[in-house]
């Protein structure tokens, strides 16, 4: 039954928004993987006016948005993401890449803070800019401290446990993720209003001190993202939908992925 009700949301939204639609639902990281199913996705669908990304992901690998946006692009001449619940971090870069971002009442955008891979614990993926926060924190430690000895042992302990390498890559990943945004909102979303991109980007990237702070659709467009606000019969559809994904992947333990989309 969820299957057969799924097949008929998603015929009913694309003819609702004159599209065709690909879901992409992921509780895991973001990353490289998606890139041969979603072409084979797109190869099936073949070139099209317009594209919509159903989009629910809380992030994951700094490079993996730009390549999305790309292939997306090079299968359609307009390009949308619907937002039913949460685009997070990486997934947000991904809706810089479109030319609107469709998005009702819960729907969440987030700070692009990309994810990496913990040096020692294979599967935790942490924000790069908690990297930074612990740097700031030590800096108030030492100029707060009324006691550099004891100061002086404490941060030790943690710089012995930093690789530089790591350090490195860390900064190269924030700098990337502003590097994409910019670029992005430059060839895209902010393609007729430039002016705002820096600012757009800046506070992406650097106006947030919470990984998970949850922008919503007024937010986002006060920003100045283009939001297109879905209500009535759009929005009812894309929910029922997002709940039905919901179920499928809660289903499979949340933790793969589902590419759909009809040709």
């Amino acid at each position: 039954m969820d299957e057969k009700k799924r097949k008929e949301l998603l015929e009913k939204l694309e003819a609702m928004r004159h599209s065709k639609v690909i879901v992409y639902f992921s509780y895991t990281p973001l990353d490289d993987k998606i890139l041969v199913p979603l072409y084979r996705e797109l190869s099936n669908i073949g070139k099209t006016k317009k594209i919509d990304l159903f989009l629910h992901s809380y992030g994951g690998a700094v490079d993996t948005p730009y390549k999305v946006v790309m292939l997306i692009r090079e299968f359609c001449e307009e390009f949308s993401v619907i937002v039913p619940f949460s685009a997070k971090s990486a997934a947000s870069m991904i809706v810089l890449g479109a030319d609107e971002v469709v998005m009702g009442p819960i729907s969440e955008l987030g700070p692009i803070d990309p994810l990496v891979k913990h040096p020692c614990y294979k599967d935790f993926w942490i924000p790069v800019q908690a990297l930074r926060c612990c740097f700031e924190y030590i800096e108030e430690m030492i100029y707060n401290s009324s006691n550099p000895e004891v100061s002086e042992i404490i941060i030790n302990a943690v710089l012995n446990k930093l690789d530089p390498w790591l350090i490195g890559d860390y900064e190269k990943a924030l700098k990337a993720s502003r590097q994409y945004a910019e670029s992005l909102l430059n060839k895209y979303m902010l393609k007729n209003d430039r002016e705002k991109v820096k600012a757009v980007t800046h506070t992406l990237t650097n106006g947030y001190f919470s990984h998970g702070y949850p922008i919503g659709r007024k937010e986002a467009k006060e920003m100045g993202l283009c939001v297109t606000e879905a209500s009535g019969e759009l929005w009812e559809t894309i929910w029922e939908l997002y709940l039905i994904y919901q179920a499928i992947i809660a289903g499979d333990n949340c933790c793969n992925f589902s590419l759909s989309g009809l040709g």
